[in-house]
């Protein structure tokens, strides 16, 4: 009776260690480089701890958001804030930032013009399609004073601009063709880690952002629902690692810096 008992037990303690497998795999969505070199550097240090890690580079930030609102990723790595603050609102997303971890040298650049007063009557200038980055381009160029913008509380448009320097034609863009758009519009707002594809660098841009004081800055996401989780926060100790600091301060000083 006893043996019959202990067998009983037996069965129902290899069904529970069974039933509950430690989950060990971390999924994470990301852009291109530096972001991916970033994932990879701290995927290392995840490695170390004993766990798989899944990376999936995107260059639609909006499907990365998607896809972790719909907990097919542990976490993103690719957007600023204010970007998914905007998802969440249109999609009701629950997406958090857990940690900054660089900021970047955002700009103008011109194939055909060395300087701004260069720029001709019915310049094409290519600014992003989205909210918070057309408004971040558009600061820009308020900021330089090509054109001037009525005073408002929330994000700026192109329907906001009051006056030109010029008469400029204005293109919206979607962030993944604004490297295209370098081809053919006559000045464009652009990422370094997208310039740098067709070997351009923040020290060829007519000008670059002032200031922001690290609104934009490149955030570590995850959700509501897994945001304190222990999984969450080996992440997050990765991605604040000194590895991750001594790359960005070593192989992208002329494109970024860390916040962290």
């Amino acid at each position: 009776m006893i043996k019959k008992i202990l067998l009983s037990l037996l069965s129902v303690v290899f069904f529970i260690s069974c039933g509950v497998k430690k989950d060990n795999t971390i999924k994470i969505a990301t852009s291109v480089y530096p972001m991916e070199e970033i994932v990879k550097i701290a995927s290392k240090n995840l490695e170390k701890k004993g766990y798989k890690v899944e990376i999936q580079v995107l260059t639609d930030y909006v499907t990365a958001n998607v896809g972790l609102n719909a907990k097919e990723f542990d976490v993103n790595f690719h957007q600023h804030e204010p970007f998914m603050m905007i998802f969440n609102a249109k999609n009701n997303g629950n997406l958090v930032k857990v940690k900054a971890v660089y900021d970047v040298y955002v700009g103008f650049y011109s194939k055909k013009y060395k300087n701004v007063d260069e720029l001709p009557d019915n310049a094409k200038i290519a600014i992003p399609s989205d909210p918070t980055n057309q408004d971040r381009a558009l600061r820009i160029l308020a900021s330089e004073n090509l054109i001037t913008l009525k005073e408002k509380d929330g994000l700026y448009n192109v329907s906001d601009i009051e006056s030109m320097a010029k008469h400029f034609e204005f293109l919206q863009i979607k962030i993944p063709a604004l490297v295209q758009a370098y081809q053919e519009a006559d000045l464009v707002f652009n990422w370094p880690s997208h310039m740098l594809k067709i070997g351009v660098s923040p020290k060829d841009a007519l000008f670059l952002e002032k200031e922001n004081g690290n609104k934009y800055s490149i955030i570590l996401a995850a959700r509501e629902d897994n945001k304190d989780s222990k999984k969450v926060k080996d992440i997050e100790e990765a991605f604040l690692s000194e590895e991750v600091k001594q790359f960005i301060v070593e192989k992208y000083a002329d494109e970024g810096y860390p916040v962290f």
